[in-house]
């Protein structure tokens, strides 16, 4: 999570020396995890398809998440960065055989799965509709996924563990609107990326409800849906991750 933040505010401070105005937002909150995940040695998946264990057998369930959201507005465009940190973990059984540098662990095998996701993304976006109270833009960016995985056979203590970066291209939209004291926001993005022989799709959407807190900022609550599908190699070993991300946040949004 530290390269993240750290990300973010190199982000922040640089955009923020020329823009006429700018914000930045501390946020926490809970996400749930769902789909399903493999890893297997190349050569089991010739002539065959992958099986695959869910997370909920995988025994992982809600965890806390922090992060971070800076915005600078200037000349009818507005750039977005942010980051956000997830570190799940549990205990469950295997559904499925994993391999991995000649590490095996059984299907119905006792174990303990860790899952580390980090995601920092940022969105330079454009107005194209400037109607009194409403703010709709269009516009491009990126994605930076840290994926870390675990598995560990409680049994025989063998340890599965493999961490990709995928960077993924994004196409990205925003809508605000202002309901009484509430300032509502829509934003999302999503783009299918191939490199290097690997895949990812990701998909991304939040909605939030601020409201002005003693002239000092903003107190913002938003719900996030996050989707991310990725094939990738790592070692002699294909991991197919098929995650979904869903929760709400809270945070307080500083302008300057």
């Amino acid at each position: 999570m530290i390269r993240v933040l750290l990300a973010v505010a190199a982000s922040a401070t640089l955009a923020a020396c020329s823009a006429p105005s700018a914000s930045v937002m501390p946020l926490i909150g809970s996400l749930g995890i769902s789909g399903d995940l493999s890893i297997q040695d190349q050569s089991s998946l010739v002539g065959g398809a992958s099986a695959n264990s869910t997370f909920d057998e995988l025994g992982l369930d809600d965890e806390a998440a922090i992060g971070a959201l800076v915005r600078v507005g200037f000349a009818g465009a507005e750039l977005s960065v942010a980051g956000i940190g997830v570190d799940f973990s549990g205990r469950g059984t295997t559904n499925s055989e994993f391999d991995f540098e000649g590490i095996t662990i059984n299907a119905d095998t006792d174990v303990e799965t860790d899952i580390g996701l980090q995601m920092a993304r940022a969105l330079f976006t454009w107005d194209v509709l400037p109607l009194p109270g409403v703010d709709l833009g269009l516009g491009l960016g990126a994605t930076l996924i840290d994926l870390d995985f675990r598995l560990r056979d409680v049994t025989t203590g063998e340890t599965i563990e493999t961490d990709q970066l995928i960077p993924v291209p994004l196409l990205g939209a925003r809508a605000a609107w202002t309901w009484g004291p509430v300032k509502l926001r829509a934003d999302a993005g999503g783009l299918i990326a191939e490199y290097d022989g690997n895949e990812a799709t990701v998909l991304d959407g939040e909605i939030s409800a601020a409201v002005d807190v003693l002239q000092t900022g903003q107190l913002t609550a938003g719900y996030r849906v996050t989707r991310i599908d990725a094939v990738y190699d790592d070692s002699d070993a294909r991991i197919d991750a098929d995650l979904g991300l869903e929760g709400y946040y809270i945070g307080l949004r500083f302008g300057f």
